[in-house]
């Protein structure tokens, strides 16, 4: 494909007339995958594209190594914070500091931030991410002036991420995409709150330690259930429906679920950092009706695709994984929710390992995959054979692999919640057979 986002209206419209969702039979509503010249030239992004790839291979990076680091004793990797914060801190974070600014620059039709920029904030983001794990690791769960530090860099990278995008928007020549910007603005907001309510209590702040109990599920909401929620959500109202084939337009659904998710997490962090049971509520109901938007959204991307005649298995891997990843964000929330209905704002109301496999495996981790698996062959250099031949390699047994981590995640949810230890085995087997195949094959794609 040629790239985000107009690669697949081009294709819509190199294919047939008649490709609009709804007209046609489904052979003549069909899509091949074309690799066209675009119509109109915008802003020369081929730098912007290199950089991009490189925060997408280093996200890879933090996801293998979040993979091994299950490897390693729970004690020494201190339960679930080593992976979990290696897959979002580190995987996540990186993957969205590469994208956010590429995907607005894109949509919005302005010129990409200087690379100088750019580079900086992936850099910032990847050592902050590095720094804080492993000065966590050293002072073995404990405060660490090393782990305050990389706080502080995860900070000033966020912050150059924000400045990267705006710089883009502020000469931007296309239309503009306001519920996007809004949820990528909002994200930014609370990834900056959330992690520098950790660099306060990493730094030995006293009002941090004395309330960390509650900011940390504040600063859990903050990252977790609004920055990398958020901001995923303003990106699958876009990319949704670019990588299913379906026509690129303004869904309410999307707009629901971007402004319940935008109130959600800062309202539940407030309820934590303040006592507030009632305001905390509030927020986990609007974070479970943002939820249950982003599902009914990607559902009508589903519905209004015209379908493709090439790649089968790769688009079955990349849609199948997109339009799939929000029902667990549904159920996540839920869980989350009902933590804070039975028990208020107490600490012991949020518990990481009981929406672990839902959030992060369900919906962050099969996001990421399927947008690498789709990006690399759309942004990454090369010629059209080989960009044919990655999405020939990212597209093998792709129905077997959705179908895998889903099933998976299904069972690792349903183990952990019922306490079914074989259960749990079970479906962490599906998800690291699953996981370890596609990463293989992404790293075997980057190859060329």
């Amino acid at each position: 494909m040629n790239s985000f986002p107009g690669a697949s209206r081009r294709a819509s419209r190199s294919a047939s007339p008649s490709a609009s969702p709804g007209v046609g039979t489904p052979r003549a509503r069909a899509l091949p995958v074309l690799e066209t010249a675009p119509a109109r030239r915008g802003p020369d992004r081929s730098t912007d594209r290199r950089i991009t790839l490189a925060g997408l291979i280093g996200a890879v990076a933090f996801l293998v190594a979040a993979t091994l680091s299950l490897a390693v004793r729970a004690d020494a990797r201190l339960g679930l914070w080593l992976p979990a914060h290696l897959a979002l801190a580190g995987a996540a974070g990186l993957a969205i500091a590469a994208m956010l600014p590429f995907f607005v620059a894109a949509l919005a039709v302005g010129p990409p931030a200087a690379p100088a920029l750019r580079v900086a904030s992936l850099a910032l983001v990847a050592s902050g991410a590095v720094g804080g794990v492993a000065g966590r690791l050293a002072a073995g769960g404990g405060t660490s002036t090393i782990a305050a530090g990389g706080a502080a860099a995860y900070v000033a990278g966020m912050t150059l991420v924000g400045l990267s995008a705006a710089l883009s928007l502020r000469s931007a020549s296309g239309t503009r995409r306001p519920v996007t910007e809004a949820a990528y603005a909002i994200g930014l907001i609370d990834v900056l709150v959330g992690v520098s309510l950790v660099a306060l209590y990493l730094a030995g702040d006293p009002g941090a330690a004395a309330a960390w109990s509650h900011l940390r599920v504040a600063h859990a909401w903050l990252n977790l259930l609004g920055f990398v929620t958020l901001v995923i959500a303003g990106s699958l109202v876009h990319f949704a429906p670019t990588v299913v084939g379906a026509r690129i337009r303004r869904r309410r659904a999307g707009t629901v679920a971007v402004g319940c998710l935008a109130i959600g997490a800062p309202s539940v962090a407030a309820g934590y950092a303040t006592g507030t049971d009632g305001v905390a509520l509030i927020g986990a109901v609007a974070a479970v009706g943002g939820a249950v938007a982003l599902v009914v959204h990607g559902l009508q991307a589903h519905r209004d695709r015209a379908g493709w005649t090439t790649d089968l298995p790769w688009h079955r891997y990349t849609g199948g994984s997109l339009i799939a990843a929000p029902g667990w964000l549904v159920v996540a929330t839920i869980v989350a929710a009902s933590g804070i209905a039975a028990h208020g704002t107490e600490p012991g109301s949020w518990r990481l390992d009981r929406v672990a496999a839902p959030l992060i495996l369900g919906f962050v981790v099969q996001v990421l995959l399927g947008s690498v698996s789709h990006l690399i062959p759309a942004v990454g250099a090369g010629t059209p054979a080989l960009h044919a031949r990655q999405r020939s390699l990212l597209g093998r047994a792709g129905t077997l692999r959705v179908v895998g981590w889903n099933a998976g995640v299904a069972l690792l949810t349903v183990g952990v919640l019922g306490e079914l230890g074989a259960v749990a085995m079970a479906g962490a087997a599906c998800v690291l057979g699953s996981g370890i195949a596609t990463l293989a094959l992404v790293l075997l794609s980057l190859r060329g």
